[in-house]
């Protein structure tokens, strides 16, 4: 395990377009925890949507109170970082990673 992952993982509230963290990382998992309108969440491997795509989530089940959220594993290293994008898709993430 790296020295810095001894620790726990690193947490980013994401509800918008965000940067999430620049640099070399693991991707741990992203937690889909409300939905408002319905779309896609994208996941790419640099500081902006031109680095490579990882993750497309569909987020597309119905917009309901009672939603209950759910956790995508994926473990997996990011060369450049983590940048998330929504298309069309209005509501809130949290990505692990360190």
């Amino acid at each position: 395990m790296q020295q810095n992952l001894a620790i726990g993982w690193e947490k980013t509230y994401v509800n918008a377009e965000t940067l999430v963290h620049t640099g070399k990382c693991i991707l741990h998992n992203i937690t889909l925890n409300g939905i408002t309108t319905v779309g896609d969440i994208l996941v790419y491997d640099g500081t902006t949507a031109a680095g490579t795509l990882i993750a497309t989530i569909n987020a597309r089940t119905a917009v309901s109170v009672s939603y209950q959220g759910m956790t995508f594993n994926y473990d997996c290293k990011m060369a450049d970082g983590i940048f998330v994008t929504f298309a069309t898709f209005a509501g809130n993430v949290t990505v692990t990673w360190g």
